[in-house]
């Protein structure tokens, strides 16, 4: 699995104008119905980074302890979290509902940080509900990996389980739109500036010293849509799918000589 996103992470670099690479171009031997989707995901909601400590006068009173000066360092603190990516699919098949076949996934973060991500996401429930068969419920897990540094020697992973309702295009066989909520771990936890990147604790209750062992929270709003016109393009073959930062790209060519990836 690591080998295969290896070479997704290069082919993606390989494409001019911060594009990633169309692959479901094909020409079938029989007459059948092509086809090819891209979905869209959202992850939106709250984690924690850290944050630098002056020595601080810790109050006692709380589990035994009386208190006392703790000198500075690194500790979490609340965080916006935004990732954003995309999951591809294309079989010479007269239509699907198996919205849980993922052929590439892209993702990338820009909250707490940028980065490229590692990972993806993993279906294990993806049925269509409803009377008239229009609805959809999906669950999953989704795993990332986020490089602080871009020697691939400091990074974040996310632990998170999602789920969540939407509508099901029974014309197309497709999921059209879900949205849900997730939630979950990161671990660890950096605090990061031009100077330093330093893990970032949590206080101890008996000693009120910092501690960095336990991961922390991540959690918020998931959101999956139909991407019609990236569909297109990938089904096309073209060599612009789905547009994304130049900074990723750029990223993914540090990480890659580096050999993080």
């Amino acid at each position: 699995l690591n080998e295969m996103k290896k070479l997704m992470a290069l082919a993606a670099i390989a494409v001019v104008g911060s594009t990633f690479a169309a692959q479901c171009g094909y020409t079938p031997t029989t007459p059948v119905q092509k086809t090819a989707w891209v979905y869209t995901w959202k992850f939106s909601g709250k984690t924690t980074e850290g944050a630098a400590l002056k020595d601080v006068k810790v109050p006692g009173g709380v589990c035994g302890y009386n208190g006392d000066t703790i000198k500075g360092g690194y500790v979490r603190v609340p965080a916006s979290l935004k990732i954003q990516g995309y999951t591809y699919y294309c079989s010479p098949v007269c239509g699907s509902d198996d919205f849980e076949t993922i052929s590439e996934e892209f993702f990338y973060s820009t909250r707490p940080e940028k980065s490229y991500l590692e990972g993806g996401v993993t279906l294990e429930v993806s049925n269509i509900i409803g009377k008239k068969a229009k609805q959809f419920e999906m669950a999953g897990k989704a795993n990332f990996v986020e490089f602080l540094d871009l020697a691939g020697a400091d990074k974040t992973a996310y632990d998170l389980t999602f789920a969540g309702l939407g509508k099901y295009d029974s014309k197309n066989s497709r999921v059209s739109s879900v949205s849900g909520n997730f939630a979950g771990t990161a671990y660890p936890i950096w605090y990061v500036s031009n100077k330093v990147c330093a893990e970032a604790g949590y206080y101890d209750c008996e000693t009120g010293v910092l501690k960095y062992e336990a991961p922390s929270v991540a959690f918020g709003k998931v959101s999956v849509k139909y991407n019609k016109s990236a569909a297109k393009r990938y089904l096309e073959g073209k060599k612009v799918a789905v547009k994304y930062p130049s900074w990723v790209e750029k990223q993914i060519e540090t990480l890659t000589a580096n050999g993080a990836l």
